[in-house]
């Protein structure tokens, strides 16, 4: 039998984008802003909680980077042991300086994307890109 960790790994259900919700997104142009190595996509969805979801290209590469990608995403985001701010889905979406800087440099650039998006929420306006420091590559 396997052994279950000590601390839940997965992100829960009612934060995770649904899969309509994650096209949404993309279709209805949600606000955007680059980092060196992720895009961050959000819509406000007032009155409902924050969700948050991963995305990664097949520019990437193949499937196991594409996977390994999407991995390191999770994870750093998880490691911030952020949720997102409540009325705002997000999709991260990877990109190729993913799979080749430091996974402390990740979390950093993941930390820094969390607080902009909670300074936009708070301030109530949509220009997310304004409050963005886009690290060097």
């Amino acid at each position: 039998m396997a052994r279950r960790s000590p601390t839940p790994v997965s992100l829960p259900k009612n934060q995770r984008l649904r899969s309509a919700e994650f096209q949404a997104i993309f279709q209805q142009r949600g606000q955007r802003v680059e980092y060196a190595s992720f895009n961050v996509v959000w819509r406000r969805q007032p009155g409902e909680p924050g969700k948050v979801g991963f995305a990664v290209g097949r520019r990437l590469g193949r499937a196991v980077e594409r996977n390994r990608a999407r991995r390191r995403l999770r994870e750093a985001y998880r490691l911030g042991d952020r949720i997102p701010p409540v009325g705002v889905d997000v999709v991260f979406v990877g990109r190729a300086p993913l799979l080749k800087i430091s996974f402390r440099r990740l979390i950093v650039q993941m930390r820094d994307a969390m607080h902009a998006l909670d300074r936009v929420v708070l301030r109530g306006k949509d220009d997310l890109a304004q409050d963005a420091r886009i690290p060097e590559r």
